[in-house]
């Protein structure tokens, strides 16, 4: 092999390494990017809450007394002022009530007013012989004056009788109606029943009754008797962080499930959202109680009741 051949072939092996180094030195090309989608579950808010009513009322005893009769049971339905229980009144709870619902009081004004007007047409009466009797110089003016002023401070009384007189009375109306609510309408300012009543305070259900309550106890004074509520819809409370408190809105929809109802899911509508968080410590994150109104049509749900809420906040 000449020299010419060679180095021709010595020139082609470095121009095939160069191209291969260059190769080897050149960068990938970077793989096209994918645009992230987020996932659905990453949206979703969920918690847990309890089952409330939204309108829960306490009726208490209103004196101290034996209870008589118990005609209602938890769960039922009852309507405003129909009676829940029947109680034995003290006799001196009956002569204290009979005293306030005495008019004695509006009778003494209805007689003082009365004496006042007799007065005033008497003093009219004398001014008109005052008057006459200035005419033929038997009387002076100075009388007459006199007998103004007099006429005038009885007037004011009789004003101020008068008001008084219909304040009394309107405060007799109002015992009366209060002993009525005691004791039925048979009560009047005359006549006080010898047994009391207790009252539902609206339209809705017996929530809970006092296991002490039952015909023959003696009970104390104020102590509670019943809670009435109504059920329909019922409210879901729940403490929800605030980064996800700032993700809700109102109207929001909601699926509720629970533990006591398995394989039955619920649907309810975020109906209050608080501004200001529940108490807590500096260094602590805040927590808002956010409620939830949810349909009981069926009366199937129970306050108490454990609820895990999963919400999709609106975009």
């Amino acid at each position: 092999m000449t020299m010419r051949t060679l180095f021709i072939a010595l020139v082609l092996s470095l121009a095939a390494t160069g191209a291969a180094l260059a190769q080897q030195a050149a960068p990938a090309p970077a793989p096209a990017a994918k645009t992230a989608e987020p996932s659905p579950l990453a949206q979703e808010i969920i918690f847990s809450g309890k089952l409330y009513s939204p309108l829960k009322l306490t009726v208490q005893l209103p004196y101290t007394s034996q209870i008589m009769s118990m005609p209602v049971a938890i769960g039922q339905k009852v309507k405003k002022d129909e009676i829940l229980a029947t109680f034995e009144i003290p006799l001196e709870t009956r002569m204290s009530e009979k005293r306030a619902l005495s008019l004695a009081s509006v009778k003494d004004m209805e007689h003082q007013l009365a004496t006042a007007g007799k007065d005033i047409d008497k003093l009219r009466m004398k001014r008109k012989e005052l008057e006459v009797m200035e005419k033929q110089n038997m009387a002076t003016s100075q009388a007459l004056v006199q007998n103004a002023q007099e006429i005038d401070v009885l007037e004011k009384q009789r004003v101020a009788l008068q008001e008084k007189l219909s304040s009394e009375k309107e405060q007799a109306q109002q015992r009366l109606e209060l002993a009525r609510e005691r004791f039925g309408p048979k009560a009047n300012f005359n006549v006080l029943p010898s047994e009391g009543i207790v009252k539902s305070p609206t339209d809705g259900y017996i929530l809970w009754i006092n296991p002490e309550l039952r015909k023959g106890v003696k009970l104390a004074r104020d102590v509670d008797l019943f809670q009435v509520g109504t059920l329909d819809p019922i409210l879901i409370r729940a403490q929800v962080h605030e980064i996800e408190a700032l993700r809700l809105k109102l109207g929001d929809q909601a699926k509720v499930n629970f533990d006591s109802i398995p394989g039955k899911e619920f649907v309810a509508t975020v109906s209050r959202i608080p501004w200001a968080p529940l108490p807590t410590a500096l260094q602590q994150p805040s927590y808002y109680e956010i409620e939830l109104t949810l349909p009981n049509a069926d009366y199937s749900l129970k306050e108490g009741l454990k609820a895990q809420v999963t919400i999709i906040p609106k975009k």
